[in-house]
């Protein structure tokens, strides 16, 4: 007697999307780990010492404005925030008028940016800077980033070293499922090109998104000689949300940058 072997199940169909999009309704609950107030309190710790009186500040990279709405309070800033990502700025809008923190959001890259007023402050932090690849992408965010300022102004900005990507591989990949989206993160860290690729795959009614994030760990002295061929006056380098200086072994660095006046 034949019998007929299982028919195998096709396999379920994983569409590619840009970083950002599917990701962007869970990307707090993905990411709860991040004490926002925390890095609020540091940066702005950090402007109120290397700015006498800071009205006014741009937050670059914005994301669900989870950073806007902890640091707007702190200083009663004038606070305008963009993104590229129109997905990440409708939940940061809904986020900012539930808690009623008073921000101004725009859709922008940070390496195209478009002003229409400067700024005493301007602020990248979570690892924005480490999305460029290349060094004219890192210029071109400087210079926009420059031309934002008021003379005397400053720039705050982090990276996330390769020291971090190698002491905290194991913390980089875990799944869950936040309001019906079940997601996984997978991160591969290749040292040879310090190249950190993270990659998410979201459920969504039975489809399958993936994003994949694409980052690069510059060393200290590269992002010192990229600065070093623009007009800001390097101020600072703190080490790990401190006041000591940066060091070769720092897992994240905290840049404070001023335009001269």
């Amino acid at each position: 007697m034949m019998t007929r072997s299982p028919q195998s199940q096709p396999a379920a169909t994983v569409r590619d999307v840009p970083p950002y999009t599917r990701l962007a309704p869970v990307y707090d609950a993905v990411m709860a780990h991040v004490d926002y107030a925390h890095w609020a309190a540091y940066a702005h710790g950090r402007l109120q010492r290397h700015h006498p009186d800071p009205q006014t500040l741009l937050e670059l990279g914005c994301g669900t404005g989870a950073l806007a709405v902890e640091l707007q309070p702190l200083g009663g800033y004038d606070y305008r925030a963009t993104d590229a990502s129109a997905d990440m700025l409708a939940v940061a809008r809904a986020t900012a008028e539930e808690r009623d923190v008073p921000v101004r959001f725009a859709e922008m890259d940070f390496t195209a940016l478009a002003v229409d007023e400067r700024f005493d402050a301007v602020v990248l932090l979570y690892d924005g800077l480490n999305y460029l690849q290349e060094p004219p992408a890192l210029q071109a965010l400087f210079r926009g980033a420059h031309d934002a300022l008021r003379p005397g102004g400053v720039f705050l900005f982090d990276q996330s070293t390769p020291v971090n990507s190698i002491n905290n591989a194991q913390l980089f990949d875990d799944a869950g499922e936040v309001d019906g989206i079940a997601y996984e993160r997978r991160s591969a860290y290749d040292p040879a090109t310090r190249t950190h690729v993270t990659t998410f795959e979201l459920t969504v009614d039975g489809r399958t998104y993936r994003e994949r994030h694409v980052q690069r760990a510059y060393t200290p002295d590269e992002i010192r000689a990229q600065l070093r061929a623009t007009p800001f006056e390097q101020v600072a380098a703190y080490d790990n949300f401190s006041t000591a200086p940066a060091t070769d072994a720092s897992e994240r660095i905290h840049w404070v940058v001023r335009r001269p006046r």
